[in-house]
């Protein structure tokens, strides 16, 4: 709603504060001021469309607004002890809690739900659903299984994924869980391979010069082992090697589906009969969508910022610059988490159904995840690329996600550099700021003493000494509320809607011996049909892009400073020099990755 006031009192040489309140109680006792706009001012001079901005959202019954409205640092503004009392509120609105032992914190109380954004998506799923309830019986043959696409379930990109090497080994570079592959510099002692084993499969190299010359990869899930799964379900807890080729090919050498040594064990290689590979192919992805699912997707994008948002509102003023350039990344999450998470978490829901590890393990393998990730190295792109030892395109050539999604976080690093340095001109400005300080000690408090307990944010004791650290954690944050959870998220219903592709969940045991197995076994092994169209259903409205704006273009507007407008205007340019950049890489890819491209990517997690 807007609304005008109208003054003609000629004494009045310029409005220096407007106070504003609300009568009547009740239950809606919040409100929002989105902005003033000046229209006019006195004695003829006219600044037709200036527009202030307010605070977004006030809990008192009054609140004064004046003119340094606009961002301002706490030891600059005229109402000090108002935006205090404000503040105040705030942190009694906005709570920490573990929902789930162990899991990162989250909001004890939703404030301010919005269920009309998530109707949608609920109207689609009841439509699907409804679609989808004759599809019974099971499985007959590998061309029985292709002919589930249609018009309600589109042809995802490609379904040759489970039977062919190089698009297997792709799906860690181009796939939905880009960040979990690693180079390999050692052979773990858990992995029984021999240099015997692999001296056909890597091109006349030794394992030894292999992993010298930076060729070897790997990817351990030991973070599954006794894992809970769904009742009847197995998961495994997988070790796969993958080799560069000479054409720069990456591609799996061997896989061994559980942690343990042992004859029942074995390590199966691309020489073995054409479905026993196969059938180790798949049972490894099923592990690896499960480890995305719990950990990639859901513990450390939803649940992880969605402690960032309470920190912000609990520790900076609406009016604080930092708090407006964060807020719009934080749209939705809140409501997304509360009422989304619900329906795919609950009992007989999504996670209890058609994903191995079930509700319980999903929590467990977050809780389990917590103790590693950190926000300047798992959290932080270029840092976590280092630290897997693949951010070199020498050793990685062809990594669609890592290429793509660089460009945009940097993109981001430099708008949020450009936007720091504007409200902090140095790093005393910062050191004096004591809500930002606050806000920073909080981010990794423990969560016995109150905080949100989360490692590896930049910093000395507990305190911002540089605006290289603030700009580094801002940073962090914004790109995994946007471009992190965009690769994780909307990629979905390409990878799961073949089931032998991607599949979230397989019946039966895995194999545990090299003899032959026949296109029979891989379809018993895969889930029932109403199953996986239950699957495609929530994986098709996840994949949805028509949630919210793209990144850059703010579903809700916080910044309205003319300085700070330009920093925005210039990194909206930068986004659209990535999108036609990326567009020029698809026409030269084999399968086309649009996940990264700012185009597509919102600018929270909104879905």
């Amino acid at each position: 709603m807007a609304f005008t006031i109208n003054h003609n009192n000629k004494q009045w040489e310029k409005v220096d504060t407007m106070q504003l309140w609300k009568h009547g109680d009740g239950e809606n006792t919040e409100w929002m001021v989105e902005k003033i706009t000046e229209t006019e001012c006195i004695y003829g001079t006219y600044s037709q469309g200036v527009e202030r901005c307010a605070p977004l959202l006030f809990s008192p019954i009054a609140v004064s607004v004046n003119e340094q409205r606009e961002p301002v640092l706490p030891k600059y503004d005229l109402h000090q002890v108002q935006r205090k009392e404000i503040l105040d509120g705030e942190r009694k609105l906005f709570e920490y809690t573990q929902r789930v032992a162990g899991i990162p914190c989250q909001v004890k109380v939703v404030p301010h739900l919005n269920p009309g954004h998530y109707a949608k998506a609920v109207e689609d799923r009841k439509r699907l659903t409804m679609a989808i309830e004759h599809k019974k019986g099971d499985w007959t043959s590998i061309n029985d299984v292709q002919k589930i696409f249609g018009c309600l379930f589109p042809h995802p990109s490609d379904i040759t994924r489970w039977e062919d090497d190089v698009k297997f080994g792709m799906q860690r570079f181009a796939g939905t869980n880009n960040t979990v592959i690693r180079l390999c510099t050692k052979i773990p002692e858990t992995l029984a391979v021999t240099p015997a084993m692999l001296k056909p499969l890597i091109e006349n190299d030794t394992l030894e010069s292999a992993i010298k010359k930076k060729r070897l990869f790997i990817i351990d899930h030991s973070i599954l082992r006794n894992c809970p799964t769904i009742k009847g379900t197995v998961v495994c807890s997988p070790i796969a090697l993958f080799y560069r080729r000479n054409d720069n090919k990456i591609v799996p050498i061997a896989i061994q589906l559980f942690q343990d040594k042992a004859h029942d064990n074995p390590v199966f290689l691309p020489s073995d009969p054409k479905y026993t590979w196969i059938l180790a192919k798949m049972w490894f992805n099923n592990a690896d969508a499960c480890v995305h699912q719990a950990n990639t997707h859901l513990g450390y994008t939803h649940i992880v910022m969605e402690g960032f948002e309470v920190s912000i509102n609990r520790n900076l003023s609406k009016s604080h610059p930092m708090f407006k350039i964060m807020a719009p990344h934080f749209m939705y999450l809140m409501t997304i988490n509360y009422l989304a998470l619900d329906i795919l978490l609950g009992e007989g829901q999504f996670m209890n159904t058609v994903v191995s590890v079930g509700t319980e393990g999903a929590y467990e393998l977050i809780r389990r995840y917590r103790t590693k990730w950190r926000l300047n190295v798992e959290g932080t792109l270029p840092a976590d690329l280092k630290e897997r030892g693949v951010d070199s395109t020498d050793v990685v050539p062809d990594y669609p996600f890592r290429d793509d999604a660089l460009m945009t976080y940097n993109a981001i690093l430099q708008y949020v550099t450009d936007y720091v340095h504007l409200y902090y001109p140095s790093d005393k400005e910062l050191s004096e700021d004591y809500e930002i300080q606050n806000w920073r000690a909080d981010l990794d408090r423990p969560i016995p003493d109150g905080g949100l307990g989360i490692l590896g944010v930049e910093g000395v004791d507990g305190r911002f000494t540089s605006r290289e650290q603030l700009i580094q954690v801002v940073t962090s944050i914004i790109y995994t509320c946007s471009a992190g959870h965009a690769a994780a998220n909307f990629k979905q219903y390409d990878e799961y809607a073949y089931p032998m592709n991607y599949p979230s969940m397989l019946r039966g045991k895995p194999p545990s011996d090299r003899r032959s197995r026949s296109e029979v076994d891989v379809i018993q092994t895969i889930q029932p049909r109403l199953n996986h169209y239950k699957l495609m259903t929530i994986v098709k409205i996840l994949s949805d892009h028509s949630f919210g704006n793209q990144l850059g273009d703010f579903d809700q507007r916080y910044i309205y400073d003319p300085k700070a407008m330009h920093i925005v205007k210039k990194f909206r340019a930068d986004l659209c020099k990535i999108h036609r950049k990326i567009q020029k890489r698809n026409m030269e890819r084999e399968i086309p990755y649009d996940y990264m491209d700012p185009l597509v990517i919102p600018n929270s997690i909104n879905i």
